[in-house]
């Protein structure tokens, strides 16, 4: 990724080539990926019941795909088949709107996975400690402050130890990453088929048991009802996008991109829907149903199944983490990378393993950035993630509907049907549901919002800074474009390089 370009005299022109990676990730290591990018099981879905009520929140995992997840995934398959790039959204964005907003998205979603990506280590430990309490958050503190907001403990050494062998498994290159997650998905979902199995046989073999009663909760409107519970189902929708950063190392990406897209929307949506109505036919709570929380479902697969179905969804829960910190740090890792080979950010992280190809610098920075993170009481910095998530979502949009209307002859291997009436719906019914998000927590925590919205306006406003001090006069990248096609007559690497001006005609 760090080769330097030279003219033909030999001379270093001051780009980077953009390294061919090595098209590894399959279509079963791809579902893999993407279902570890989205969701990584049902668990913390439980918090859908006691905010909306057992029938509503049912109702919210059927409806929030066709409102969310499927435009989502639509948009995703369009620009990932036409414009297979690594950097994925980030050079979506570069293509349609320029450098400007190209680096607020790349920067954005850094930052977003600072926030996001650092949960995983801590929710293991987390769930490690209902099995060995010595490791809980604040026992062993070695240094707190911020009235133990802050805590460097054998909470945290734990995560350090669950991160490094993950660093190192993404330094193995994204085949190694895919084919594990995929395993994980198999032995993830096994304990909930069983779980699903026992719920299911209980309603159909006992009377009187009524999973879906009440619909909502004592002194809920059904809309009130449908509001509380939307961020928590959303947020296991969230993250169609992820993979696209590794788009170069996707086989066949034209193809298996939208079709892994296509056959993860319902595999996720019924392993939410089937474990949920089996958790609640297991009775659990049935007196009180706002006490409905995180790790109820082995609660529930308890009174079901018996201590070891218990103790196989807590483990599941533990390697979901597995997965899901692995894929999103590999995904994640690859937009720092492309950045500076743009040279918008320090060169060194578009540094890549001589053996492996990975981008092993913007690897380690990412995973030092969220050992700070993993050592913060951050609940509120993580609802702030909202923010900066849904605004780089909404910049993919955007470029979504540009690319419409300024490439209208770019080759689309998968195009959104339905014309401009399509694209624009499946624009608007995302950017409404964000703007409800969006506004929820304005409302019910404006300290998340407002870390949200600055971590965003942070990110527009380092673009200077980044092109006065680290980009000053540096071309950017030159990448391989084969298989990107904008139309008869576009010069495609004027545009995607930043070389004005590009012709047309």
């Amino acid at each position: 990724m760090s080769t330097p370009v030279r003219d033909e005299d030999g001379i270093d022109t001051g780009a980077i080539a953009l390294k061919v990676f090595k098209k590894q990730i399959t279509l079963i290591p791809l579902l893999g990926l993407i279902y570890f990018s989205v969701s990584g099981g049902p668990y913390g879905l439980e918090n859908a019941i006691s905010s909306s009520g057992p029938g509503m929140a049912m109702l919210l995992i059927i409806v929030v795909p066709v409102i969310f997840a499927i435009p989502c995934a639509l948009m995703n398959a369009e620009l990932g088949s036409a414009l297979p790039l690594e950097g994925g959204y980030y050079y979506w964005v570069k293509v349609a709107m320029g450098n400007f907003w190209a680096f607020v998205e790349g920067l954005s979603s850094w930052f977003t996975s600072f926030l996001d990506t650092a949960l995983y280590p801590v929710l293991f430990v987390d769930y490690l400690a209902t099995w060995f309490p010595g490791v809980a958050r604040g026992q062993h503190v070695l240094f707190s402050a911020f009235n133990g907001n802050f805590s460097i403990d054998l909470h945290w050494a734990i995560t350090l130890a669950f991160m490094a062998p993950l660093a190192y498994l993404n330094a193995r290159g994204a085949k190694v990453v895919g084919e594990t997650s995929s395993v994980l998905t198999v032995v993830i979902l096994a304990p909930f088929v069983v779980l699903t199995g026992l719920g299911l046989w209980k309603i159909l073999s006992t009377s009187g048991v009524h999973p879906l009663h009440p619909f909502v909760l004592s002194g809920q409107s059904k809309f009130s009802a449908f509001s509380a519970g939307l961020a928590v189902v959303i947020w296991n929708y969230v993250g169609f996008d992820s993979i696209s950063t590794a788009s170069e190392e996707i086989v066949r990406p034209k193809r298996n991109y939208p079709l892994a897209l296509a056959i993860s929307i319902p595999l996720i949506m019924m392993s939410y829907l089937l474990p949920l109505l089996a958790s609640l036919a297991s009775g659990l709570h049935h007196n009180n149903l706002t006490a409905w929380t995180d790790g109820d479902f082995a609660n529930a697969a308890g009174l079901l199944g018996g201590s070891w179905l218990k103790a196989a969804i807590i483990g599941g829960a533990m390697l979901a983490q597995v997965g899901l910190f692995s894929s999103l740090l590999m995904s994640g890792s690859r937009v720092p990378a492309v950045m500076a080979a743009d040279r918008y950010l320090p060169e060194s992280l578009a540094r890549t393993n001589p053996r492996f190809g990975t981008p092993v610098v913007a690897i380690v920075v990412s995973c030092a950035a969220f050992a700070v993170f993993c050592a913060l009481n951050f609940q509120t910095l993580l609802d702030a993630d909202i923010i900066l998530g849904l605004g780089a979502l909404g910049l993919e949009f955007v470029a979504f509907l540009i690319l419409r209307g300024k490439f209208p002859q770019m080759a689309r291997p998968y195009r959104v049907p339905g014309g401009w009436i399509g694209a624009i719906v499946i624009t608007l019914l995302p950017l409404l549901v964000s703007g409800a998000m969006i506004w929820s927590t304005f409302t019910g925590e404006a300290a998340a919002f407002w870390i949200g919205v600055i971590g965003f306006l942070l990110s527009a406003a380092l673009f200077w800074p980044a092109k006065w001090f680290i980009k000053r006069n540096h071309p950017d990248a030159e990448m391989d474009l084969m298989g990107v096609d904008l139309g008869p007559g576009v010069d495609v690497a004027a545009i995607v390089e930043n070389r004005v001006p590009a012709r047309v005609g």
